[in-house]
């Protein structure tokens, strides 16, 4: 979509025919018979600046293709800055929570490397986006109240904006920031005047941007009140394109029980939040323990980050693919995982300061297992699992272990690195063999190295600044914690009251 925008052309080309229905999301027929990809424009528009910024500069790399020269420039100088944007977020909003500077630093190194914020952070499918401004928008609102300046809650609802841009189901995202400052600004002044005002200033925060997204949504498809994946859906069954294809089944993309997507990311072995975020729930228990003990801000945020993640998995629980399809984890439940875990990895982190004994080892070890579960997920291509399961049947691919296949996986990585031997022979349970050309040709190419910046080696980047840029950053990023850890000695915590 960027880079159609910057060269004039159309976003998908009249030569593309779609092979299935399911294939819905891919193209869509707009106004004047133009053809676009129904995805929200939001990450498209961050991207803008990279993509031109590629394009200018691969005169100088004539030997690298152009696209995957713009994809590398675009994860420098787009994304990475993007994500370290999100993890002063979650310092800031720490900070105002009230969380002393070495607990605040901490917690957020921990939040990037042990969580599945670290595969997100590599892999761009808006949702560390989304986190970034959803994270300034709950900050700013606590700010607004624990100042008295309304500009924060206008910052609020202006991050907002930013996260409608991003994805159309952050209409959640809004409302329950909306409650959570009305309930904070409720709570310490009893007027319901203020509260009014407060939110005044959220809404005129956030109009700006979301008029934006609906007069692009309007030129695009011809009306204000659609989105790119209803308007999708809508054609689906009423344009020519797909006439000659195969059928769904009724309803589709709707056509599951809600129990099928409410239980799957709770406790699906492919899925399941509590398995590829492993701090959630140990996390969750200590909040449970030390709730009487916290602040009544933290106890509303936790409230609200609660009942946001509950309302995605409602809202995602009939959907075909209310697992997010190829992608690592839940991806459309774990950025409601992210926000609700800052306050709750602080007060692990917090305890885990000051435990002794059994307990300090206990923590230790969750803290190392989550850790590795994140770098697991990001050494390989996040859809490789996935093409796995073709040879499983579909309507079980939800009960594959994920997890415990990617730890196979890289063992078997090392060892066809060791053996000099292709993957095929020793890494895939199924006869390869069997399969039609082109899935034998995406199950190979998805078994690959996909830690950047190695994963840009295969493309014809020299190794030796591939090695070179990935060891500053590390060697940046341990002296940090460092630094974090023993340089700065901090005030006590007032979270707990």
């Amino acid at each position: 979509m960027t880079h159609a925008w910057l060269t004039g052309t159309e976003e998908v080309s009249r030569d593309y025919l779609p092979d299935s229905r399911a294939g819905y999301f891919a193209v869509v027929n707009g106004v004047g018979g133009r053809r676009y990809v129904p995805f929200d424009l939001g990450q498209s528009m961050l991207m803008l600046p990279g993509d031109w910024l590629g394009t200018q500069l691969h005169q100088w790399f004539p030997k690298v293709g152009e696209r995957d020269f713009r994809g590398l420039v675009v994860n420098l100088t787009i994304f990475v800055p993007l994500n370290v944007a999100a993890v002063v977020a979650c310092f800031w909003l720490l900070r105002v929570f009230e969380f002393n500077e070495r607990i605040a630093g901490l917690t957020s190194i921990a939040w990037l490397l042990g969580t599945t914020v670290l595969h997100y952070a590599q892999v761009p499918q808006q949702n560390n986006q989304l986190l970034l401004f959803t994270t300034i928008a709950y900050a700013a609102a606590l700010a607004c109240v624990k100042r008295g300046n309304p500009r924060f809650a206008m910052l609020s609802g202006l991050a907002l904006g930013a996260a409608f841009l991003i994805r159309f189901t952050s209409f959640i995202h809004v409302f329950t920031v909306s409650i959570f400052l009305a309930g904070c600004m409720a709570y310490q002044s009893r007027d319901k005047l203020k509260v009014l005002k407060v939110l005044g200033f959220l809404i005129v925060g956030f109009m700006p941007l979301a008029l934006v997204e609906r007069v692009f949504t309007y030129i695009r498809y011809g009306s204000f009140w659609t989105s790119g994946q209803s308007f999708a859906i809508a054609q689906l069954y009423a344009d020519p394109m797909w006439s000659a294809l195969p059928e769904v089944p009724a309803n589709y993309p709707f056509n599951n029980p809600p129990h099928v997507g409410i239980l799957g990311v709770l406790f699906s072995p492919a899925k399941s939040i509590f398995i590829y975020d492993p701090l959630l729930l140990p996390c969750l228990v200590l909040g449970i323990v030390l709730w009487k003990k916290l602040s009544p801000y933290i106890q509303w945020y936790l409230v609200c980050g609660i009942f946001n993640l509950c309302l995605h998995i409602v809202a995602t629980s009939r959907l075909d693919f209310w697992s997010g399809g190829a992608a690592w984890a839940a991806r459309y439940q774990v950025t409601s995982v992210h926000l609700l875990l800052i306050p709750l990895l602080a007060m692990f982190l917090g305890r885990f300061l000051s435990a002794r004994g059994l307990t300090v080892w206990l923590m230790r070890g969750l803290l190392t297992v989550a850790i590795f579960v994140q770098i697991a997920s990001i050494i390989l291509v996040f859809s490789l699992e996935s093409a796995q399961d073709l040879f499983v049947a579909p309507q079980s691919s939800h009960l594959q272990f994920h997890l415990g296949q990617r730890v196979t996986n890289i063992v078997c990585q090392i060892n066809s690195y060791l053996s000099n031997s292709s993957f095929a022979e020793r890494c895939v349970s199924g006869d390869i063999s069997k399969l039609p050309p082109t899935q034998r040709f995406f199950l190979k190419d998805r078994h690959q190295v996909a830690l950047l910046p190695f994963n840009y080696v295969r493309f014809g980047f020299n190794r030796k600044w591939a090695f070179i840029v990935w060891g500053a950053v590390l060697t940046l990023a341990i002296g940090t914690t460092l630094w974090l850890c023993f340089s700065q000695q901090g005030k006590t915590s007032s979270f707990i009251q």
